[in-house]
């Protein structure tokens, strides 16, 4: 059930079934993805779970920490101590309601260290269990950055490709550098194979994550790998 069509009686009635989340962002996905891919998968997979499981997905929040691409154009980003504060207040509240099982997912990596950090001070003073899901390490696809599988991915969520993508070149530097090298990212700003992209890959890919996601809540979040 979704939270947001929920009257008041009704949510109470629902307290106490796991809480699913999506922490996303708005980000430049090289010239052939829009800037909000980063929420637009990770909520997908958060709609199609809650088809599947007795479990209450919450409203998503589409602004994330952005750091790697803000040179390219639509870059919005929260601070990462604002992520944080945001995510905490968010937790506190849900704990504060009833939920105890939450499970997020993550739409974005610069989102897991303040998502998760904030749910490791709050373990100090509330009893709950959360899963800090990021979507990419669900598949056996080779996922980068605006590639061929993040591609599928949005096509299959019923969007389309803003431009034809083009293989480009680009750096491959050990370690995070820190500010990131103009050239960590291909001129169009993706990282990855762009040259198997269809709808077809994108729903097999979305329903090899779910399955795991299923197995997850059924095993009050704690899959084996």
């Amino acid at each position: 059930m979704y939270a947001g069509d929920l009257s008041w009686e009704e949510f109470e009635k629902a307290k106490g079934k796991p809480a699913i989340l999506v922490f996303g962002a708005i980000e430049p996905h090289g010239k052939h993805l829009p800037l909000d891919t980063d929420s637009i998968i990770p909520w997908e997979i958060a709609k199609r779970l809650e088809k599947k499981a007795d479990a209450v997905l919450f409203p998503p929040l589409n602004y994330g920490y952005v750091y790697t691409l803000r040179k390219y154009p639509g870059a919005l980003s929260l601070t990462s101590r604002t992520l944080h504060t945001v995510a905490e207040e968010i937790f506190t509240e849900l704990f504060r309601e009833g939920f105890t099982r939450i499970l997020v997912i993550i739409g974005h990596g610069g989102n897991t260290g303040p998502v998760k950090s904030a749910l490791k001070e709050l373990s100090d003073d509330f009893e709950f269990r959360a899963a800090v899901v990021e979507w990419w390490k669900l598949t056996d696809a080779e996922a980068g950055h605006a590639d061929e599988v993040e591609s599928s991915l949005v096509l299959a969520a019923g969007h389309k490709l803003r431009s034809d993508p083009v293989q480009e070149e680009r750096k491959d530097y050990v370690g995070a550098i820190i500010p990131p090298p103009d050239d960590l990212f291909t001129p169009s700003g993706y990282i990855g194979k762009i040259g198997d992209i269809s709808k077809e890959r994108g729903e097999k890919i979305y329903s090899e994550i779910l399955e795991k996601l299923e197995k997850m809540l059924q095993k009050d979040l704690l899959l084996e790998m």
